[in-house]
């Protein structure tokens, strides 16, 4: 029998037999414009969404206070990642735990991004090593995912650049071994690897995310649910749509969430996909955040890739719409 699984494990070299039924863009056949009999299911569930932010350090500032601060900012989940700010030595783990606990928000997100298929191999170690050791960090500040993403056969170390070697069998391949790699150097540990979806790479959507989790077999390769990475022309007035599919896909193999919103600058000849504010674009908060309050415990919607002026009014633009869908904002 000739199944995806299959393919792989062969090491099959008629690329189009994998590539031709996955992907996001391959999972329905939509039409470029909005479906005006699209259905919108409003009714909320029971569990709270957690507003998240960066946990950023201010000078002089205990951990204590940091914290303090962010709950009073009125977030509880929070982001936390090396270039902004991290624990330093198991005293600044024990403090910020207990903070933590005191004002009842969670690290959400450990920040792991780097290119985890840079061409080069010695690189492309490096920045596995440097995963498992956010795994273990995570571990120590009860963290449940550390957030990356697949990464791009471009040499840049960000890994979202747009390289033709990006969809093919090889490349998914190394992509698997990879992540593999990260979950056995780990093994043991609770904490998820949530894999977020960038439509430059081979994680292009929904379905690229659930053959992901079904090909590397281990239920700690999780989602790190970025809907705005997955737009481009095709979906852009089906965001609706493209929830739905998220969630009924990949449902509590969500771990946490990100929020920005997704516009199309009308006076190009070519089409030029901006990351916007949200409330500034077209991405259906009504439904994303229902449908986040579907889930068995809270997650966390984080604000991001925004200009720092916007934040507040992204924070406002979220709970607007939950009070309108009838949806908890945590806390």
């Amino acid at each position: 029998m000739v199944t995806r699984r299959n393919i792989i494990k062969n090491g099959c070299a008629a690329t189009g037999a994998l590539w031709g039924f996955t992907g996001s863009q391959k999972a329905h056949a939509w039409p470029p414009g909005p479906d005006k009999n699209t259905m919108h299911d409003l009714s909320p569930g029971n569990t709270p969404v957690r507003l998240g932010a960066d946990l950023i350090r201010g000078e002089n500032e205990s951990i204590t206070d940091m914290v303090q601060r962010f709950k009073k900012e009125g977030h509880t989940g929070a982001f936390v990642y090396r270039p902004r700010w991290e624990p330093s030595g198991e005293a600044e783990i024990a403090e910020l735990n207990a903070a933590l606990k005191t004002f009842d928000v969670v690290v959400f997100e450990y920040g792991g991004y780097v290119n985890m298929l840079h061409p080069d191999a010695p690189t492309r170690q490096k920045f596995l090593k440097r995963l498992a050791e956010c795994i273990e960090i995570a571990e120590k500040i009860n963290c449940p995912m550390v957030g990356t993403i697949s990464g791009s056969c471009d040499p840049d170390p960000y890994g979202i650049n747009v390289h033709p070697d990006n969809w093919t069998l090889p490349t998914w391949k190394l992509l698997i071994k990879g992540i593999r790699q990260v979950l056995g150097d780990t093994a043991g540990s609770i904490v998820k690897l949530g894999m977020e979806a960038q439509v430059t790479t081979n994680l292009d959507g929904p379905l690229a995310h659930k053959r992901l989790m079904e090909d590397v077999g281990d239920d700690r390769c999780a989602v790190n649910l970025d809907p705005t990475n997955m737009v481009s022309l095709h979906n852009y007035y089906h965001t609706t749509e493209l929830l739905h599919e998220c969630f009924d896909m990949l449902g509590e193999a969500i771990y946490g969430c990100h929020a920005k919103d997704t516009y199309i600058w009308p006076d190009k000849q070519t089409v030029h996909v901006q990351e916007v504010c949200p409330g500034r674009g077209v991405m259906d908060y009504e439904t994303y955040l229902v449908r986040m309050s579907r889930l068995q415990w809270p997650r966390t919607l984080k604000v991001e890739h925004i200009p720092k002026d916007q934040y507040t009014e992204a924070d406002a633009y979220i709970k607007k719409t939950a009070a309108k869908t009838g949806v908890t904002i945590y806390g």
